[in-house]
């Protein structure tokens, strides 16, 4: 089955993107805006971030020392380009693989700290006061946004949150602003290149606990991959301290149901600092509740959000300018080290993150989670989403994307829905899709279908699942895939696809076998 899907997928990449009414909780101490979902894709591709801080030291020059703090730098605007309609720029390139086929989405996201045009500040007996003057600009949302080989582009986005108008925010006024150009960029004669943006308004000079501001380009592509992945991006506004943590939920997918999960996270905030250490990101392990701090050779367990913009352990320098300190403003896409599947095991449906500090405080406005998904569970999606896909299998389909609706009413506190599992019977797409597909070769197993309730890595837990089934008066039995040495629970193989689908179906409505599938196996 994975062979044959594979083959297919490689050559017309289908992708889908489903809107989802949940939300993240935001920091309730932070006064900011809940983290609400953008987009969920179910694909067969990849992701790709890209920004640039737009304050440093000099207007062009890298700034290089991690040692100083970003109150300490009296800030100006990076402006890389003579164009004398911006006031400031920044640029960084975007590099797609060479079997990149078709953009999904991209999302650019601009950010900065506010109060005033320009500060000052005066040292009085061992503490600084600091003055603003300049009356800020209440047009916080249009910016300019140049892609590869083209001019500038006036932009104008939405408002997610803007600190000004609340009381805990004031002193900084942190804001963040959001706009889709995913249009703009399938348009483009040219993607991969040079991405500049300009005019993001940010307070230069001095400004207490430091002045920050960058933009950040999020992009989702269609290209072949071994397994679909699921990827869901959140954003919202949240400061972050000490007073407790920050978690973030994540749900809507199936991790793969053997072999490594592999699994990723992009996140991005202001007002970090290089220098100052006590701030950790952590993700649950499914195994035991605890959480595990997260680190690798660019980020440190005790100093994570460290005014940098990094892919995995490398920092990405391949910006202009490429500043090793981006002075408050970082980006981090990172791996998930899942040694043994120690964090995230297989068909796993739920995982939270968590991000805390003792002491540099900081806001999270973006976040985005990605995992290779379970092949059936990628199946159910593109049977549910395009039910000609059977008859579409030469044409690559657009993506067909919702956004969720934006409720100023909506209930925070988190609602779950019933359980419930519709069932598609014989003339559905789902059912034809089972008999025309390629079966699975397995040694050592008869012929047939087998209707599949769990797939176990560890013998003991496949005995008590079998027991359990047996205890409520299913003849459940067992057998090990030798390519992989996984247990395959099963409680039906049949000659036919007929009544394997059908007890499929009438397992799937009780929600404890919701994830039951039928595996076609040895028949070609």
């Amino acid at each position: 089955m994975k062979s044959v899907i594979c083959l297919l997928f490689s050559l017309i990449s289908y992708s889908y993107v489903i809107a989802q009414d949940s939300e993240l909780k935001a920091n309730a101490f932070g006064d900011g805006v809940d983290f609400k979902s953008q987009n969920e894709f179910y694909i067969f591709g990849d992701v790709a971030v890209i920004g640039n801080n737009i304050l440093s030291e000099d207007i062009k020059d890298a700034f290089n020392n991690t040692l100083v703090n970003n109150d300490d730098i009296k800030m100006r605007y990076v402006d890389i380009d003579s164009d004398k309609e911006t006031f400031c720029s920044s640029q960084a390139t975007l590099n797609l693989p060479s079997d990149f086929k078709k953009i999904a989405y991209a999302g650019l996201y601009w950010t900065a700290t506010y109060a005033y045009e320009k500060g000052t500040r005066k040292e009085q007996k061992g503490n600084y006061d600091y003055r603003g003057n300049g009356e800020r600009s209440e047009v916080i949302n249009q910016i300019k946004f140049k892609l590869p080989n083209q001019d500038y582009q006036d932009i104008t986005g939405q408002v997610i949150y803007d600190g000004s108008t609340n009381v805990t925010h004031a002193i900084n006024s942190p804001y963040v602003c959001y706009a889709d150009v995913t249009k703009l960029l399938k348009d483009a004669e040219t993607i991969s290149g040079d991405y500049v943006v300009a005019n993001v308004k940010a307070t230069q000079g001095y400004l207490s606990g430091g002045s920050a501001a960058g933009w950040m380009l999020y992009v989702v592509y269609q290209s072949p991959t071994d397994n679909p992945k699921y990827i869901s991006t959140y954003h919202g506004f949240a400061l972050v301290n000490k007073e407790e943590p920050l978690d973030l939920n994540f749900k809507n997918f199936k991790s793969v149901e053997q072999g490594d999960v592999k699994t990723s996270v992009v996140l991005s905030a202001i007002e970090g600092d290089a220098a100052l250490e006590g701030d950790e990101f952590a993700i649950i392990k499914q195994r035991d509740g605890s959480f595990q701090s997260l680190s690798n050779g660019a980020r440190f367990q005790q100093n994570f959000f460290n005014s940098s913009i990094t892919n995995n352990s490398m920092k990405n320098r391949d910006r202009l300018p490429n500043s090793e300190n981006t002075l408050g403003f970082d980006i981090a896409k990172l791996d998930i080290p899942n040694y043994n599947n120690s964090i995230i095991s297989n068909s796993t449906s739920e995982t939270t993150l968590r991000l805390k500090t003792q002491s540099d405080r900081f806001y999270l406005y973006f976040t985005a989670f990605q995992t290779e998904i379970a092949q059936t569970y990628f199946d159910d999606i593109v049977q549910e989403n395009n039910p000609d896909a059977s008859q579409k299998a030469n044409v690559a389909p657009e993506i067909v994307r919702a956004q969720p609706e934006t409720d100023p009413s909506f209930d925070t506190k988190e609602k779950r829905k019933p359980y419930r599992y519709f069932k598609r019977g014989l003339n559905s797409n789902a059912f034809n899709y089972l008999k025309n597909k390629k079966s699975t070769a397995i040694a050592g197993i008869e012929g047939g279908y087998y209707v599949v309730t769990g797939v176990f890595a560890e013998p003991a837990r496949a005995g008590k699942w079998t027991s359990s089934l047996i205890k409520k008066g299913y003849e459940a039995n067992a057998f090990i895939n030798p390519k992989n040495n996984w247990n395959y629970v099963y409680l039906l193989r049949s000659d036919t696809p007929e009544d394997a689908f059908k007890l499929m179906e009438d397992l799937k409505t009780n929600y404890r076998y919701r994830d039951t599938w039928v595996l076609k196996a040895n028949l070609d």
